[in-house]
């Protein structure tokens, strides 16, 4: 019983993953995001996955903070380093097993992706969260977190390919 409302919760929060990317307003993205990153944290701690919840935790304070980043308090760089470290923390604090190094790596990496201001440095190191996700997710048996990698990096893929090798080609034929 308490996987399958660990699967509801975590379908729920793949609803709430790709509604973000359709939202118009910044605001309603990182609101969707937020609420996508309890529900993973949720599911997670219902499968036993402690470091990955754990994260995922940290990761939605992480957005909530972010997304306040006009403000000159959210907008430091000891922020990016905060986060990073707190990872790091919660992660040998929660260690259980090898793969709990996955959602650590992913964690801090999407955090780096964040922070960045260029487009395509935030899609390519973005790219590299997915593989550690998906393989956490699936050897924990959070199927619908594994979906939402699938897809999150499918979309990673496009966009790369719309917006960065389309402005690569055009500058090599001006």
């Amino acid at each position: 019983m308490l996987n399958t409302i660990a699967q509801i919760i975590g379908v729920f929060g793949l609803i709430c993953s790709l509604l973000s990317f359709q939202m118009k307003n910044r605001k309603w993205i990182m609101a969707f995001q937020m609420t996508a990153s309890l529900s993973f944290s949720a599911q997670l701690f219902m499968l036993g996955a402690i470091t990955g919840g754990c994260v995922d935790m940290i990761s939605f304070i992480r957005t909530m903070i972010f997304s306040q980043n006009s403000k000159k308090w959210a907008s430091s760089p000891v922020w990016l380093y905060v986060f990073l470290g707190i990872m790091i923390i919660a992660g040998a604090l929660t260690w259980q097993n090898a793969w709990d190094i996955l959602p650590i790596i992913g964690s801090m990496l999407s955090t780096l992706a964040l922070w960045m201001k260029r487009e395509k440095h935030i899609r390519l190191i973005s790219l590299s969260v997915g593989p550690c996700w998906l393989v956490y997710n699936l050897v924990k048996g959070a199927w619908s977190g594994a979906l939402n990698e699938v897809l999150a990096m499918t979309s990673i893929v496009i966009g790369m390919i719309r917006n960065d090798t389309k402005k690569a080609d055009k500058t090599e034929t001006n």
